[in-house]
């Protein structure tokens, strides 16, 4: 996660990025959602939290090492959904 002008988004848990070593939070059926957002989410929400500024932020999604699938394109990422 970062701001507009490439720099990290300070924030109340010095959380920067969201990743494998996480302690997350998976849904009933294996998903997982991520929050990106300003406010803290409820409950147990927040450990899949990713603070997000008030305004404009750039998200980039980092892959080491990764699988023929993704080189290829035969897997892309889901896209980030609004949810009001």
């Amino acid at each position: 996660m970062y701001d507009s002008e490439g720099y990290f988004v300070e924030n109340s848990i010095n959380g920067y990025s969201i990743g494998d070593r996480d302690k997350l939070n998976f849904n009933d059926d294996g998903s997982l959602d991520i929050y990106i957002q300003h406010e803290t989410p409820k409950d147990e929400k927040e450990s899949n939290w990713l603070p997000a500024p008030g305004d404009d932020f750039n998200l980039v999604i980092r892959l080491y090492w990764p699988r023929a699938e993704i080189l290829t394109g035969a897997w892309n990422p889901p896209a980030v959904k609004r949810v009001d």
